[in-house]
């Protein structure tokens, strides 16, 4: 987000929170005037904020990435996790607060996020929330850094989606394979962003050409 407004957000998603609750109370049906209502704004007010229905519902999706950048501006030292605690933190936080609206998580991700035809709010922010921890990490290899790019920031964006399409269908307890799997996947990434083979090599290189 180029710019950021607290107050604006909070009450982006005070409309986003209560439109989720009725969305399930409602089975599928909710009013903008009850959405007010609970807000304590007018219906108006709310079309000030978003286009119609739907664009309330994907808000929700979208001020996960948001949220939890909120949280994480109080964790004492939080630059100092490794890529994969970072990782492995956002993702856990993520299956935490979807947890929170689990009937309206499970009637929508599949619609509005994973099959979506179109790259969604959602996407957007997290692309760019992976693309910070990566370019604000000082311990990722020279050669890392070089396949860095909008193409690479894609690929980890779909497979953060894909992760979140195992956990919405992971019915192990206390949905533990979803968290295994997260530990196992950060750490592979981990290992190869930070892994210096690859730098000795171009160095090796370097040396070689130069002294021929």
């Amino acid at each position: 987000m180029s710019t950021f407004d607290p107050e604006t957000f909070e009450l982006k998603f005070a409309i986003a929170d209560t439109a989720t609750d009725l969305y399930v109370q409602g089975d599928g049906q909710f009013y903008i005037k009850d959405i007010a209502k609970d807000v304590d704004i007018t219906p108006a007010e709310v079309f000030n904020y978003f286009p119609n229905k739907k664009s309330i519902l994907e808000f929700y999706y979208a001020s996960l990435v948001i949220r939890y950048e909120m949280m994480i501006n109080e964790i004492d030292n939080f630059e100092s996790y490794t890529l994969s605690e970072k990782l492995s933190n956002f993702a856990f936080t993520c299956f935490d607060m979807l947890q929170e609206k689990e009937a309206f998580v499970e009637a929508t991700l599949s619609e509005y996020i994973l099959n979506s035809f179109t790259k969604t709010d959602f996407e957007k922010e997290l692309e760019r929330i992976i693309k910070q921890f990566l370019q604000n990490d000082n311990h990722l290899s020279i050669a890392s850094t070089l396949v860095l790019n909008s193409y690479s920031y894609a690929f980890l964006r779909r497979q953060f989606l894909e992760l979140l399409r195992f956990w919405i269908n992971d019915t192990s307890e206390d949905k533990e394979l979803s968290m295994e799997l997260t530990d196992k996947s950060t750490a592979v990434l981990e290992e190869l962003m930070y892994n210096p083979v690859l730098d000795k090599s171009f160095n090796l290189a370097k040396f070689v050409n130069a002294n021929r």
